[in-house]
């Protein structure tokens, strides 16, 4: 297997993304008063309960105007068994079901994590 783009995560990468989306706050809060407007600061990120969970949920937020959950790509070919790429909603029928992969799920995880709802947005396969 690949581990993909945690392979070199350490625990201060979690402090140091806040700390860095604090920065870009900061900067485009100044810029607007500079140039009169109002910059908007997103990031996306992971629908995996197992990667944003490392994000400070908490805090974050105060620096973003939204986060756009990735809920798509939950299945691939990077499995054995054809599924849905984003499940809404778990299904009895998912043999992965356990994972509890699914568009809810991650969205849900966000809130429980302490990210106010009017700031997610949910990312949908086309």
């Amino acid at each position: 297997g690949v581990c993909g783009n945690t392979c070199d995560f350490r625990a201060a990468d979690t402090q140091n993304f806040t700390a860095l989306l604090a920065e870009f706050r900061s900067q485009l809060t100044t810029l607007g008063a500079t140039t009169h407007k109002t910059y908007q600061l997103s990031i996306a990120s992971s629908a995996s309960p197992d990667t944003f969970a490392k994000l400070e949920l908490t805090k974050i937020p105060t620096y973003l105007d939204h986060i756009n959950v990735m809920s798509y790509d939950l299945h691939g070919a990077f499995e054995s068994q054809t599924n849905f790429n984003a499940p809404l909603m778990p299904s009895a029928a998912d043999p992965a079901y356990t994972k509890h992969l699914t568009q809810s799920e991650a969205m849900q995880g966000y809130i429980k994590g302490g990210v106010p709802a009017a700031k997610l947005v949910m990312g949908t396969p086309f």
